[in-house]
């Protein structure tokens, strides 16, 4: 059954967790570490409908229905045969019944999705903005890395639009130095219960990557965690992530 799934230029990978594989393209944009921690810093609790937006070949929606085998997922994808390759993700690992992928633009959520009826959101957005590093001569990886369909405030705005009016959260991890930045919008969009964790690759480096967590709320506060480190030294992960693996 696989072999008619993967189209030539791809490859069927082992995700690792669940027993789940993923297919992805040979070259272009593959997941990464990235995706694994937003899944697993996102708070399920309580979590019944969740919306992923940018969801590219669904890892996140996949990961999310290892952690909770009872919530259901849309993922909204803006490029034809991302979305295509995502649905095939689905399929592939059986998750039909509970994962379900929309080709559409996140600018036009509201034509397609109801307000105020998810408990999460997740985004694992586009790091850099127009005109700001290098951009890939690959479709599919340039529109994933950089803002040249979709803008941080727009997904900001979108998720705001879909959550739950008391209490649905956005998840999403980003550059770190686009913190400050993010937090403005984050406000700006009544969500303003904050959870945040810096992401360092080693101990002894800088954070290079933010986990946040918004819930709607009319009242601000905001919880920093600790650092979470990824790797105990080059090509060893952490006793933290070494847990996720294992669970």
């Amino acid at each position: 059954m696989d072999e008619f799934l993967v189209h030539e230029n791809e490859t069927l990978d082992d995700l690792v967790l669940g027993n789940m594989k993923i297919i992805q393209p040979q070259k272009g944009y593959r997941f990464t570490i990235d995706s694994v921690l937003i899944a697993f810093f996102a708070d399920l609790q309580g979590v019944q409908q969740v919306v992923d937006l940018g969801t590219g070949n669904g890892v996140i929606p996949l990961l999310l229905s290892y952690r909770d085998r009872y919530i259901n997922i849309t993922g909204v994808e803006f490029l034809d045969s991302v979305a295509e390759r995502a649905q095939r993700n689905i399929s592939l690992n059986g998750l039909c019944s509970r994962i379900k992928i929309i080709h559409a633009d996140i600018k036009n959520t509201h034509h397609f999705l109801p307000s105020g009826k998810a408990d999460l959101v997740v985004s694992n957005p586009p790091f850099w903005k127009k005109g700001a590093g290098r951009v890939s001569k690959n479709h599919e990886e340039a529109l994933a890395k950089h803002e040249l369909n979709i803008e941080l405030p727009q997904i900001i705005r979108a998720a705001s639009y879909l959550l739950r009016p008391q209490d649905g959260k956005l998840c999403m991890i980003h550059r770190a130095d686009r913190r400050e930045e993010i937090l403005r919008y984050l406000y700006q969009n009544q969500l303003n219960r904050i959870r945040i964790r810096l992401v360092q690759a080693f101990q002894d480096r800088q954070a290079n990557l933010v986990l946040i967590e918004a819930q709607k709320s009319i009242f601000k506060q905001s919880l920093e965690l600790a650092p979470l480190v990824i790797y105990e030294k080059r090509g060893v992960y952490s006793e933290e992530i070494k847990q996720i693996y294992d669970t």
